[in-house]
């Protein structure tokens, strides 16, 4: 067999020449049997390049969908931080109102709101940290769900608490300062502070409230004018007793519009703000006593 050849005749289209070719049968098998690897060879590769491409698309699409579970598990983290927020924020209304209303300020326990915070304040993680992928994310969201539940419930009740008690306390509600007597920001607070005048500390027993000459300044509870003249420190000042020890003063006024046993209700036209008496510009002093006593008027203020 090994001795066996083959002719292989080749016919030009332009010429008359013959050309014969002369191939060992062993040369012609081997080159078959090579066509034959390359063909198969040709076909595995084209299989498992599109084998490739699918799995790659099936990746990509995985971490895609990883990628829009953290970006939903990072917006749900950030609206309970919000929903701290706001659970908070009602947590100082109810302290206020509590003082005001002369209740029993209670303290929740820590494992109400001493939650800490989300799940990226945990153990210094974030979203993006490769280590979140070993937690259970939905457990740890529950974990915080369940506690922001134990808050809701826990400030439901007190806010129950305060609704029962101020409804069977009107009077007393409507006598109790809660409101800014003026617009303005807050220049100096309650407590003690360096004397403008005198450069010694001292204390200040109210709140200035610095806005422009003459706006307005109005009561902040129902009451009665019990002072309206001059001051020698507070210059034009104005005093208005609401009851149940409950008294409040008014300094360095421009004008007062009221006089002396006057009865004012809540949001009623007292005075306007001017710079009168020991004053380094146009503010309003504003004390809120109690049995004598000069309480932190901020504490009254929740509007």
């Amino acid at each position: 067999m090994l001795d066996r050849w083959f002719t292989i005749v080749i016919i030009p289209e332009k010429t008359a020449r013959v050309l014969r070719l002369k191939v060992p049968k062993l040369l012609l098998a081997v080159g078959g049997v090579a066509l034959l690897i390359l063909i198969v060879a040709g076909v595995y590769g084209i299989v498992r390049t599109i084998e490739l491409q699918e799995e790659l698309s099936a990746y990509r699409e995985t971490d895609n969908e990883r990628l829009r579970q953290r970006i939903a598990i990072k917006q749900f983290s950030s609206e309970m931080d919000s929903l701290k927020g706001q659970i908070g924020r009602l947590r100082e209304l109810d302290y206020k109102l509590r003082i005001i209303t002369d209740l029993k300020v209670e303290r929740p326990s820590p494992s109400v709101y001493g939650i800490g915070g989300s799940i990226e304040s945990q153990d210094n993680l974030t979203l993006d940290s490769p280590e979140l992928e070993q937690l259970d994310l939905l457990a740890l969201l529950d974990e915080d769900l369940v506690r922001l539940r134990e808050m809701a419930n826990y400030q439901e009740e007190s806010f129950n608490n305060l609704v029962s008690f101020l409804s069977d306390e009107k009077d007393l509600i409507e006598r109790t300062p809660h409101r800014r007597p003026t617009r303005g920001f807050i220049s100096s607070n309650f407590g003690r502070r360096i004397d403008p005048f005198t450069g010694q500390q001292r204390n200040h027993e109210g709140v200035d409230i610095v806005t422009r000459r003459g706006t307005m300044v109005t009561a902040p509870a129902d009451g009665i004018v019990t002072y309206s003249g001059i001051d020698p420190s507070l210059g034009e000042m104005v005093v208005i007793d609401h009851g149940y020890g409950v008294i409040t003063r008014y300094g360095h006024n421009e004008s007062v519009l009221v006089k002396e046993g006057q009865r004012v209700k809540r949001g009623d036209p007292i005075a306007t703000v001017g710079s009168s008496g020991k004053s380094t510009g146009p503010h309003l002093h504003y004390e809120i006593r109690i049995n004598d006593i000069a309480v932190n008027p901020l504490n009254y203020m929740i509007d």
